[in-house]
């Protein structure tokens, strides 16, 4: 059985990350600073590297 690699499970949590506190919809870096406990910069900086737009907005 083969074991994901780290880069793609945090590729994947980054992307199904959600808000955690949430009145309808929120950038998704709002999301990931949420999930990972990091600052915008990092979470801004996580969505990019993964190729994923950090302005997308996403809901709980």
């Amino acid at each position: 059985m083969t074991h994901p690699t780290d880069e793609a499970l945090l590729r994947h949590a980054v992307k199904i990350a959600k808000p955690r506190r949430s009145r309808g919809y929120q950038p998704r870096w709002v999301a990931v600073m949420d999930t990972f406990g990091v600052g915008c910069t990092v979470a801004q900086e996580l969505c990019v590297r993964f190729d994923l737009n950090p302005d997308e907005m996403v809901r709980q």
